[in-house]
């Protein structure tokens, strides 16, 4: 770290797309799941930080509603009357069935090109291709202030979505990129580690961090099957032309941006 602490943006993977994005004295959870089955399935992988160890959550960003993305239960364990959530359409209606009273102040919806500002942060909601037709999805910029953008991936496959965000957004800090690579039946519904680099080339981030690797549960093929690696990514990335340069850490483990003078890794 070089000068200041308030200057700087960390993010911290925990597992699947759930990460910490903190900036400026506020703390953003994305795409919150603590459960220990999925589908009745085992679940490998636990968070690399336990819910009941996490930070005070000021904000929720949600880029759509399946259980390994957006976790009630979770969500009533750290919400608060401040809490805030972001997240694709249908969010709000759901935070009304599902979220017991008083776990959030507001839930806001976004869809394509729509943003909103909360606190030091300016999400906005872009086109994303995951399972379809339901629940709606999106992916996520967040902006941090006029300092840092992050591209979240959520748990989208490969589509035209990509290009569409890099002409509107010429310039991204990271890019938080699924890598999981999942297939049901067959049909690819999320970026494997050549897809994430094919995202990388398009949207040219200055750094990308893997997330959502295989191994989280247990795979039943054909029905489903997640052979992607955050090691494979890496070693993808590095032999393509994109001059993105790979981050890949430890769940749990914060990495810690520098703001100033321009953004380089303070801390990993």
């Amino acid at each position: 770290m070089t000068d200041s602490l308030d200057r700087a943006v960390t993010v911290t993977w925990l597992r699947t797309s759930c990460l910490l994005i903190q900036y400026d004295g506020w703390t953003a959870i994305t795409d919150p799941w603590f459960g220990r089955t999925m589908r009745g399935l085992p679940v490998f992988k636990k968070p690399g930080i336990p819910l009941e160890e996490l930070p005070k959550i000021d904000f929720v960003f949600a880029s759509h509603l399946h259980r390994d993305h957006f976790d009630p239960r979770a969500i009533e364990k750290f919400g608060h009357a401040d809490l805030e959530i972001v997240g694709t359409r249908g969010t709000a209606a759901f935070c009304r069935r599902h979220l017991a009273a008083g776990s959030a102040r507001e839930v806001h919806d976004l869809w394509h090109w729509e943003q909103v500002k909360t606190g030091p942060f300016r999400v906005t909601g872009t086109p994303a291709e995951h399972t379809g037709p339901l629940p709606l999805e999106i992916n996520l910029v967040i902006e941090c202030g006029d300092e840092f953008t992050l591209f979240f991936g959520g748990d989208a496959r490969w589509s035209d979505a990509y290009g569409q965000v890099g002409q509107r957004f010429p310039i991204i800090d990271l890019a938080l990129l699924p890598v999981g690579g999942t297939l049901i039946f067959g049909k690819r519904t999320t970026l494997d580690p050549s897809d994430a680099v094919r995202v990388c080339e398009v949207l040219e981030p200055r750094w990308a961090l893997p997330i959502h690797e295989g191994g989280e549960w247990l795979s039943v093929p054909p029905a489903s099957w997640h052979p992607g690696r955050t090691k494979d990514f890496e070693k993808k990335l590095l032999q393509s032309s994109a001059t993105t340069v790979p981050v890949c850490s430890e769940r749990g483990r914060p990495v810690t941006f520098n703001l100033l003078p321009t953004p380089e890794i303070a801390e990993r």
